[in-house]
């Protein structure tokens, strides 16, 4: 299927706006901030008037892409002001070049489709990697004006992975806001603190494998997870395994044994009430990656950061909050209500939650930020910003999902379980760094 000429004029003017991101080599981060409000301005109230001819939807008042392009780059420039303007810079490559890439040459040469979003297309995923990596990195040069080490420029060829990675996630929102904060977060934090002084030790690939593939087959005969699952949590459990070592793999299955557990449990009674976990409370590959894929890659970095056990750690610790909170509080939450207005809801409503449901989180934050600490992944007195990151990151999706029902969208439900653990990582790492300074941090300094 080809792009329409409408499609084609929209993904030119797309690409070009890119090119103002060699600008941030000159321009304070003051005035960038005020060109993209302008341009912000400018898709909110003078397209709709003369540039109805790049909206996908041209009966629309306004298109969410074209308002939410300039709305992310605003955000980029507020926020990795300073010495980490590069890192502004380079993201907006990826989304400028990258996004574009993937709709061209998925549609021009099609080719087999994703299996988490059968919209979108391996070659697209591959083209937007390609072109968003290469961007970055040429941008990020640019920019920074300075000569990049390989270990910079495979940083930024991974993320710009992880960019399409997001970007090809049926979200429920604009694949701008979805793709590009999480990536220059990362990058941010990837800067932010260094390598540690003892790196993990870890059994090599093969054991992990072995071990892994063992362990899937159990879960699978013990009917806790689906093929699919046994398939993903294989190569996710691998993965944390040869990179954090048994002390993160414990906190894994502490996530998994406890997660299972508490979908079963009073299983029928919540399938009466059709709150049930589907298959059975088998968990699948979706589960997997929604819950796992961030503190993987967290695990990933452990050789070259101090704080890796903290934010893996809160990943789960937000994974599990939200599983518990969820399970118990449809279980036992006689009363659900709005976690942005207060007002009572029915059980079951998207958002909702329940005071049972808040203790259960709870409780799974803190359990989770005690495996932690008990296998030396972190200190004991990092084990409370465990708790209220991984609390505060469940609760985070469900002030999400209450907003979207009100406002007349939906949140896929995997992102969302995805988004808290990624939230539960940066809210450990801002509690962490505004510890360390003794103030609030934003990662801003030298701006």
């Amino acid at each position: 299927m080809s792009l329409t000429a409408s499609e084609w004029k929209r993904k030119a003017v797309h690409a070009s706006m890119g090119l103002f991101a060699l600008a941030l080599r000159w321009l304070t981060w003051r005035q960038a901030a005020l060109l993209a409000f302008a341009a912000l301005l400018l898709n909110l109230f003078l397209l709709p008037r003369f540039g109805r001819g790049i909206y996908r939807d041209a009966s629309r008042k306004r298109d969410v892409g074209i308002v939410a392009y300039p709305a992310v780059v605003l955000l980029l420039v507020l926020v990795f002001r300073g010495r980490y303007l590069p890192i502004a810079a380079a993201v907006w490559a990826m989304m400028a070049f990258g996004d574009p890439a993937a709709s061209i040459f998925g549609k021009a040469i099609g080719g087999p489709r994703l299996p988490w979003n059968r919209q979108k297309t391996w070659i697209g995923l591959l083209a937007d990697w390609a072109i968003g990596g290469a961007a970055a990195v040429g941008v990020f040069r640019f920019v920074s004006e300075r000569e990049l080490r390989p270990e910079s420029v495979a940083l930024l060829v991974g993320a710009a992975a992880l960019f399409a990675l997001l970007e090809s996630i049926r979200a429920g929102i604009d694949d701008n806001l979805v793709a590009a904060p999480p990536v220059a977060f990362f990058l941010a934090w990837v800067c932010l603190a260094s390598p540690p002084a003892a790196v993990p030790v870890v059994p090599g690939p093969g054991w992990a494998l072995a071990i892994n593939a063992a362990v899937a087959l159990a879960a699978y005969a013990a009917r806790a997870v689906s093929v699919s699952g046994a398939v993903a949590g294989a190569l996710v459990g691998t993965a944390i395994l040869a990179s954090g070592g048994f002390p993160a793999y414990a906190v894994l299955w502490g996530f998994f044994l406890v997660g299972s557990v508490a979908s079963k449990f009073g299983y029928r009674e919540k399938a009466k009430r059709g709150t049930a976990q589907s298959r059975g409370g088998r968990r699948g590959a979706e589960h997997v990656a929604a819950n796992c894929l961030v503190a993987a890659l967290v695990a990933a970095l452990a050789r070259y950061q101090t704080q890796w056990g903290l934010v893996f750690t809160s990943c789960f610790a937000a994974a599990l909050a939200d599983t518990l909170g969820t399970e118990f509080g449809s279980l036992y939450g006689r009363r659900a209500f709005s976690p942005t207005s207060g007002a009572s809801v029915p059980v079951g409503t998207p958002g909702a939650v329940s005071w049972p449901g808040l203790a259960a989180a709870a409780a799974g934050a803190a359990g989770i930020s005690l495996v932690g600490a008990g296998t030396g992944l972190l200190p004991l007195s990092d084990a409370g910003i465990v708790v209220t990151a991984g609390f505060a990151g469940a609760l985070a999706e469900s002030v999400a999902n209450d907003f979207g029902r009100r406002l007349g969208f939906r949140l896929d439900h995997e992102f969302a379980n995805a988004a808290n653990t990624f939230l539960g990582a940066l809210i450990a790492v801002e509690i962490a760094a505004s510890l360390a300074k003794g103030s609030l941090y934003l990662p801003v300094e030298g701006g």
